[in-house]
């Protein structure tokens, strides 16, 4: 389940502009809201009537562009360039979740390169009945209190009880689960007074699939490898490779990881159920590395595009720290995405 009340700092307060913003790609239900403010993908910086200033990502073309906004949001944006650039980079099938989380975090680099210091960007995206990826680069507005991140507890047995920080009330999950239940539970802020909750990393994404974290493309071969990836009736073919990130690995010259070996996952249908396998692998804080982007020019009716630039530098762990440390962090306040 996603939930959103919207602020509306960006686009008019109108029913096409309200959170979550839903599409399906290859027959998989894909479901985004975000918090934050994405000033690249801003209404009057991008176009869509304009292949000069239609924003695109990773490898899309204007002749790819096949997902368009209703509203006139730089959420919305995001998302259909997003989907746009899963699209492109995948044609034959859909990506396993391994490859899928590590091309996100691609895209994700490439969003903020731009204007990373003005950027605020927290996003959930659902992608099919049980998976779903949380994202965050924390900030506050210019002028604003409000520290805007995102904070997730997982809640399984044994359940207690929580306290709302906000108003005088209490909840016994004991009450309202079954034994096997494992619910994980994504906000801008912590909701109750219980341990448990963990704040997001700056620049960091982790996918949560039947209630479990996985921070790391080698923690989702678990879930892919037992047949929780994506699925769909149109699109059978899963793709163990990217050429995006093949491309990253030879530019870095590093070994391009092996592509998962899908002969032994099982495809039985999984579950309605929110049970969820955990992966042996314990977390790991390494987060993927992908080579700096920028606005480039191109001489002959140039799309609006971030695309490699060598006059920047690579987007990793030690400067997504730095940017953040930059910004004084007030508490948070801000509503639950």
């Amino acid at each position: 389940m996603m939930a959103h009340i919207r602020y509306a700092t960006q686009g008019e307060v109108s029913l096409e502009n309200v959170h979550p913003f839903t599409r399906v790609w290859k027959g998989v239900q894909m479901c985004f809201c975000h918090n934050g403010d994405c000033p690249t993908f801003a209404p009057g910086v991008v176009s869509w009537d304009d292949a000069s200033k239609t924003p695109l990502l990773g490898k899309t073309t204007p002749k790819d562009v096949v997902y368009h906004p209703v509203g006139d949001t730089d959420s919305e944006a995001v998302f259909c360039a997003i989907l746009n650039a899963l699209n492109a980079e995948f044609p034959e099938g859909l990506p396993t979740l391994p490859v899928l989380h590590e091309f996100l975090a691609l895209l994700c680099n490439e969003i903020l390169a731009d204007r990373m210091h003005e950027t605020i960007f927290n996003f959930l995206l659902g992608c099919g009945q049980y998976t779903m990826f949380a994202y965050s680069w924390p900030g506050a507005r210019p002028g604003s209190q409000v520290w805007n991140g995102l904070h997730y507890i997982v809640r399984e047995p044994p359940f207690t009880t929580a306290k709302l920080l906000d108003v005088d009330y209490a909840i016994d999950f004991s009450k309202v689960t079954v034994p096997d239940d494992c619910v994980a539970v994504i906000t801008t802020k912590p909701l109750t007074e219980e341990p448990g909750w963990v704040e997001f990393k700056p620049g960091e994404l982790i996918m949560f699939n039947k209630g479990k974290p996985y921070r790391t493309p080698k923690c989702c071969e678990a879930a892919e490898r037992e047949g929780r990836g994506l699925r769909s009736k149109c699109a059978t073919f899963k793709c163990t490779s990217s050429p995006s990130l093949t491309r990253m690995y030879q530019q870095k010259n590093t070994p391009t990881p092996p592509p998962l070996d899908l002969s032994s996952t099982s495809l039985l249908s999984s579950s309605p159920s929110s049970v969820a396998v955990a992966t042996s692998e314990p977390p790991s804080t390494t987060t993927t590395t992908a080579p700096a982007l920028s606005l480039t020019d191109n001489p002959t009716n140039p799309p609006f595009r971030l695309a490699p630039s060598s006059s920047l530098p690579p987007i990793s762990v030690s400067s997504i720290l730095s940017a953040s440390a930059s910004q004084s962090k007030p508490t948070a306040d801000a509503t639950a995405v």
